[in-house]
């Protein structure tokens, strides 16, 4: 079993999707049925459309019985919605009240939105912010350049860790013991064949930042994509979040990104990290 290092700048208080190897059974304060109702809701993904409970039981893993308990009690509270044709649930509106108070409350998407509209609408570019959310990349605030219809991100848009440049930067931004057991997670997630080509471009991408403040990914989440990525890290440390810049590659070059968008995002940061919190 894996020992979490002591929360920092990479650890809220939501547990980590694969720190199913943190064992809560010692834990007498923790409320298993609540967190298996947050589980029934988060196995529903964009675009995915709704779930039986059979769907339900195999991507959360928690028993057909006690999915099909779930279901209902979530039914009942307003926060599913029976599509009685198809014996399956979908999502309603009630759950975008609890991201709203979330993300309208949330200082660092105040202190970022201008530099991040200017960078973006400056440069025909996408500008995003991301938190990381268990094992991936949860995007808190984007702003679109109108010609990037193959690059749209949207707030509560997921982006995996290992192989972009807003999930690199993270990585870099975290301290040593805290990334190696996400570097542990993430092997242990795409296996020991993929993680053997990731894992050079992973730490590249650390050194990138060490080095010159931001990373540099091309081709990898998607073909045709280029990106840099940045941390934003608060001056106390306890809040770290990433930032991304990026198109598709025919609509900006390596070199721009590199010689010129980078370095913007990492100065970005630097200047906004104080007025965080």
């Amino acid at each position: 079993m894996k020992t979490l290092p002591k929360r920092g700048r990479g650890f809220d208080e939501a547990y980590i999707e694969e720190a199913e190897v943190a064992d809560r059974g010692n834990d007498r304060k923790f409320n298993n049925s609540l967190s298996r109702g947050f589980d029934i809701l988060r196995a529903f993904k964009p675009g995915a459309g709704p779930m039986g409970n059979g769907e339900l039981s195999a991507a959360t893993g928690i028993p057909r019985p006690t999915v099909t308990r779930l279901t209902h009690t979530l039914t009942e509270l307003g926060y599913l919605r029976s599509v009685k044709s198809e014996g399956k649930f979908e999502p309603t509106e009630a759950i975008l009240a609890l991201g709203y108070a979330v993300v309208s409350n949330m200082p660092v998407r105040q202190v970022v939105r201008d530099p991040m509209l200017r960078l973006a609408m400056g440069h025909d570019v996408t500008v995003a912010l991301a938190a990381r959310d268990r094992s991936s990349m949860i995007i808190v605030d984007a702003f679109n350049a109108s010609s990037l219809s193959s690059l749209h991100l949207e707030v509560g848009s997921r982006v995996p860790i290992a192989t972009t440049a807003v999930g690199r930067a993270f990585l870099a931004g975290l301290e040593e013991p805290e990334r190696a057991f996400f570097l542990g997670l993430l092997e242990a997630k795409l296996g020991a064949e993929q993680w053997l080509e990731v894992q050079p471009r992973v730490e590249d991408a650390i050194e990138q930042v060490a080095r010159r403040g931001y990373c540099y990914v091309e081709d990898e989440w998607f073909s045709g994509m280029r990106a840099v990525g940045a941390p934003l890290l608060s001056t106390t440390g306890q809040s770290l979040k990433a930032v991304l810049c990026g198109a598709p590659s025919f609509v900006v070059t390596r070199e721009k990104l590199e010689g010129e968008l980078g370095p913007q995002l990492a100065h970005m940061c630097r200047q906004l990290s104080p007025l965080l919190r």
